[in-house]
């Protein structure tokens, strides 16, 4: 389940201004979210036992910093990156959980959004991919 503050339109809104926070609530199920979409300020992943994509390569970016607050127990987020894009998971607390996060996509490309990742995962993964250039 998706929601957002009152007053604020939903994040995938393409022609919508982003929203300051956008949550996602899932249960034993899976998130998706990929294609053109608004990125809000901060995300919030609050998930249990779910398979979790979310692909920011098409996604429009409001700023130039992404927090995503996790609250994950259980399951696989999974992160799709363009290059450009830098993950920080300093702020970020896990248990019993494997990381697989590369700073950038090694390619020398000027940082154009600085993804980070606070909260908390227990009994999880998390991996980043980057997404290949196509020419």
């Amino acid at each position: 389940m998706l929601s957002h503050q009152a007053g604020l339109p939903l994040a995938g809104t393409p022609a919508g201004s982003a929203a300051e926070l956008l949550t996602i609530n899932e249960r034993h199920g899976s998130v998706r979210r990929d294609g053109r979409w608004t990125l809000p300020y901060r995300l919030a992943l609050r998930t249990a036992w779910c398979e979790v994509m979310l692909d920011l390569t098409n996604a429009v970016r409001s700023a130039p910093e992404l927090v995503i607050e996790l609250r994950v127990r259980g399951g696989n987020v999974e992160l799709i990156l363009a290059p450009g894009m830098v993950v920080d998971a300093n702020e970020l607390s896990v248990r019993h959980s494997s990381l697989a996060i590369s700073r950038d996509a090694g390619d020398n490309t000027p940082e154009t959004l600085h993804v980070r990742l606070v909260g908390r995962m227990r009994h999880g993964r998390l991996n980043t991919r980057w997404q290949t250039s196509r020419r």
